[in-house]
């Protein structure tokens, strides 16, 4: 997604527990969690600086915690990750309620506080999911994603899109799994999440998209028009020829009739005319029998007329 989507997210205005939800979410989604020299060390990399500084704050007011963000190069541009390290790390896992107490591990799913069947719950994961890793893309086929490589964390974002009123599905092929909107509720998603700028965008995006496509199906509509124009011009001349030469001859009726059809009917597909002859023929047999009448002509026309009785009488 663009930095004006990630900026017009992070600026919704939502309550404390909403909050609490979107920096679960995503943490939850985007941390990683290592041991270094023997200290905790949580790094949380996000897409762009205004995320970054959201979650940055988002933590300090919510747990008066602070964190540090690091601009770290990847790929073609720069991640933008929160560290935080040792009691301060921990710290932050517990509040969350992100580690299990019991088990000293982090939660499978997504936090035990976080109600995916209420509405306020569902809008606050999908905007920290989408805040944390969210693709949206400008073609109208593919529509907006979450990438997510844990099943069970990718069941409760499904369920909690259905809350939503989303039509969602889980894409398990290629390298990075994700969980996918239907193209055509992106629209409605952004609204919901209260990126409505973007929305709008995106709505005049898709609509140039079909205008465009619109477009250049006219245009190869009327081209392939006139190529069969042309090619139906082009046959009913070289038919009008080969039947003005054969006039009078002793010519096998199938192959006059064929070229009498084209005249008469020169718009018709070779599949209609078929239909027209009697007794009705197929298309190939049809343009077999136009071959052979202007065949005949021409070798008439070249003085050609050895064993021209039997060309006369000849399918």
């Amino acid at each position: 997604m663009r930095a004006e989507v990630y900026s017009e997210l992070a600026k919704a205005n939502i309550s404390p527990s909403m909050r609490e939800i979107q920096i679960a979410t995503m943490l939850r989604l985007s941390m990683a969690i290592k041991v270094a020299e023997g200290t905790l060390l949580l790094e949380c990399p996000l897409r762009s600086q205004n995320l970054a500084e959201w979650l940055q704050n988002a933590i300090r007011e919510t747990y008066k915690i602070d964190s540090r963000i690091k601009r770290v190069s990847q790929g073609s541009g720069f991640m933008y990750c929160i560290r935080l390290e040792g009691k301060e790390a921990k710290k932050l896992l517990v509040l969350s309620r992100l580690l299990d107490r019991k088990t000293k591990r982090i939660v499978e799913g997504f936090p035990a506080f976080v109600n995916i069947a209420l509405l306020p719950a569902a809008t606050a994961m999908w905007r920290g999911a989408l805040m944390a890793q969210g693709e949206l893309s400008s073609d109208k086929k593919e529509g907006a994603k979450v990438y997510c490589s844990v099943p069970r964390l990718a069941e409760e974002l499904k369920q909690s899109a259905s809350i939503l009123g989303l039509k969602t599905q889980i894409n398990t092929k290629g390298r990075r799994k994700s969980i996918e909107v239907e193209a055509e509720q992106t629209v409605r998603l952004l609204n919901l999440l209260g990126a409505r700028d973007w929305a709008i965008k995106v709505c005049n995006t898709y609509a140039q998209k079909d205008e465009d496509t619109r477009h250049v199906i006219s245009q190869l509509y009327a081209t392939n028009k006139k190529r069969s124009f042309d090619a139906s011009q082009n046959a009913c001349q070289r038919i009008g020829r080969a039947l003005t030469i054969l006039k009078g001859k002793n010519v096998n009726p199938n192959l006059i009739e064929a070229g009498q059809l084209r005249l008469k009917y020169p718009n018709a597909t070779l599949s209609e005319l078929g239909r027209l002859a009697d007794p009705p023929i197929s298309k190939d047999a049809l343009a077999g029998r136009m071959r052979r009448l202007y065949k005949l002509a021409m070798d008439i026309q070249e003085g050609r007329v050895q064993g021209m009785q039997n060309k006369f009488n000849a399918f």
